[in-house]
């Protein structure tokens, strides 16, 4: 069975030349969990954000349920992100 997540070499620069990302490779298996841990600063954020592509890696793939991300158009992006979840870590739900 192919794996549900498989990210090929991201590297992630910004602008402004912080690396958050270098040549991170991994698989998850369908049916499976998988945690992302990880000192605050160490692209945690970033890599989850180049997944679902809120922002555009400097090279390298996601491929998700067989579609390459990375590559995917308007329409393509729209129905993988229906089914990618993200909470963001300051949603404001609640007034604090």
């Amino acid at each position: 069975m192919d794996p549900i997540l498989r990210i090929e070499n991201l590297t992630k620069v910004y602008d402004n030349g912080v690396r958050a990302l270098t040549d991170v490779s991994f698989t998850v298996p369908a049916g499976q969990f998988c945690a992302i841990i990880g000192l605050s600063g160490s692209g945690k954020s970033t890599l989850l954000r180049c997944i679902n592509r809120l922002i555009e890696p400097t090279s390298g793939r996601v491929i998700f349920d067989g579609v390459d991300v990375t590559a995917a158009n308007d329409a393509e992006l729209r129905r993988a992100r229906r089914r990618i979840g993200m909470v963001f870590q300051h949603f404001n739900l609640v007034h604090r």
